[in-house]
């Protein structure tokens, strides 16, 4: 079934009735505009033949003058008044309208060339002192026969006019009554399909309307009616019977979902539980085996016998490992500036020199700014460990760089060796939360990956490049946050 929109059933309707209107308008200006035209042409032309009377008259008494007198300006008003006459008789030319009025006009051009020639005879008769009685007799009858005959052709040119102005005023009135017979079809006709757009359209509209009604009360089993059209009418109430049905499969769906999820939820709470437990024993376990304030007291009692026997190199490695020690134990769940992680880092790269001597060097390079950024604890050190343990195994001597750089509103931090590098198995592995290297401390990139992707709210935090040719690197990016209240909500210590 073809479409046919309310819209342009009702712009066809309307642009059919504008049509008729104007169609019918048209016509009646414009047999106004042709019966003022004819008017006043018809005007016009009487006007004409009324001043070409008037000059034959004034040609009359120049011609009278002059057979009194005989000077030379008497003759020039001859002769201006025939020139005067002619240019009337051409003007009538352009207002002949039919054919016995061009009959006329081809009459009164012949009737005036002889008067115009009996006009020249009498002053040709009156210079060389010939007879004039019979010439001017000849002149008088014939110019008052001009004057009739200019009547006769005014009285035509009236006649035909009226006849004309009768037809069209006939025609006009004929389409007077066919513009009012239209309107009052058009009338009847915009009435009954008034009652019938109103009955097509708002009834199933209503009808519409008391079942949103009822939906939106919570009565979704309610039936909508069949509506068979090929308009928008037609479009909307499939469309509200399709809403309906979508409306009872989501309801359903979420009914279902709604017990999936306080299913897994109930499932979450007691793993969570589980895993509190877990954490709980495993801290006093932790706690069980290192007692951290025993351990730094004794620390600190070392310390200070370094420094009465003035064992400087003594002292600065305890200092050093006590400083790591704390931060790591105070530290592990705490947010912390990026320059304490620097100071970590260097603190275990002394312990590890004094241990192993210098064959790895550590290169830091760190914009100025980055050194505010807010961090989660231990995540360099467990990366600077891994390069060496992974990177330098197999090798004498090497270099670790630390890189932390600001681009736009981020922060990236690059862990650079030229180790022998890693190949794809030992990545997954060190990826792999499980994986523990009793040479560590145990924290793997899939540890500080997950923290920070908790910590800033983020995906995809760390990626690594290795080059099994020689060379690793780990990158961490995140957002560059250095207040407290930029970080998003969650439990942390600070």
């Amino acid at each position: 079934m073809k479409f046919f929109s309310l819209q342009s059933k009702l712009l066809a309707f309307f642009l059919i009735l504008i049509v008729s209107l104007l169609a019918i308008d048209i016509l009646i200006q414009y047999n106004n505009n042709y019966l003022i035209s004819l008017v006043n042409e018809t005007l016009d032309t009487i006007n004409t033949i009324n001043r070409t009377k008037q000059d034959i008259n004034i040609l009359n008494s120049n011609i009278q003058r002059y057979l009194s007198l005989g000077d030379s300006d008497s003759m020039l008003a001859v002769y201006g008044s025939i020139n005067s006459i002619d240019e009337k008789l051409s003007m009538l030319e352009s207002k002949i309208l039919s054919r016995e009025e061009y009959l006329y006009y081809t009459n009164l051009n012949a009737l005036f060339e002889h008067l115009s020639k009996l006009a020249e005879k009498l002053i040709i008769y009156k210079k060389g002192n010939l007879p004039l009685a019979k010439v001017y007799s000849e002149y008088i009858d014939f110019s008052g026969f001009l004057n009739e005959y200019l009547e006769k052709f005014s009285e035509q040119k009236v006649k035909f006019t009226m006849e004309i102005h009768i037809k069209a005023q006939q025609q006009l009135n004929t389409i007077r009554k066919v513009n009012t017979a239209v309107i009052l079809i058009w009338t009847l006709f915009a009435t009954l399909l008034s009652i019938v757009f109103s009955s097509t359209f708002t009834t199933p509209i209503i009808n519409l309307s008391k079942v949103a009604n009822k939906i939106a009360h919570g009565n979704l089993e309610v039936q909508l009616s069949s509506y068979s059209s090929n308009d928008e009418v037609a479009i909307l109430y499939d469309s509200f019977s399709n809403m309906i049905s979508n409306i009872k499969e989501m309801v359903k769906k979420l009914e279902e979902k709604a017990d999936l999820e306080r299913m897994y939820a109930q499932q979450k709470i007691e793993a969570i539980k589980y895993k509190q437990a877990l954490q709980e024993a495993e801290l006093k376990n932790l706690q069980a085996q290192i007692n951290p304030h025993f351990l730094f007291n004794t620390l600190n009692t070392i310390l200070q016998i370094a420094m009465f026997e003035n064992a400087k190199q003594t002292y600065e490695i305890l200092l050093r490992t006590s400083n790591y020690l704390r931060y790591v134990v105070h530290n592990i769940n705490r947010i912390v500036k990026l320059k304490e992680e620097i100071d970590n880092v260097q603190n275990y790269m002394y312990i590890y020199s004094m241990r192993f001597g210098d064959r790895i060097r550590l290169d830091i390079e760190i914009e100025e700014e980055l050194n505010e950024l807010l961090v989660p604890c231990m995540i360099l050190q467990p990366l600077v460990e891994n390069a060496i343990i992974h990177g330098f195994k197999e090798k004498e001597s090497g270099e670790i760089k630390i890189l932390a750089k600001k681009n736009e509103n981020q922060a990236i931090i690059e862990v650079i060796d030229n180790g022998r590098g890693i190949d794809f198995a030992t990545i997954e592995n060190l990826k792999n939360s499980s994986f523990e290297e009793t040479k560590t401390t145990g924290i793997g990139l899939s540890n500080i990956a997950k923290r920070l992707s908790f910590f800033y709210r983020i995906e995809n935090p760390l990626t690594i490049e290795a080059n099994p040719q020689g060379g690793t690197k780990v990158t961490i990016r995140v957002p560059f946050l250095t207040e407290i209240s930029q970080l998003p909500k969650q439990e942390v210590d600070i």
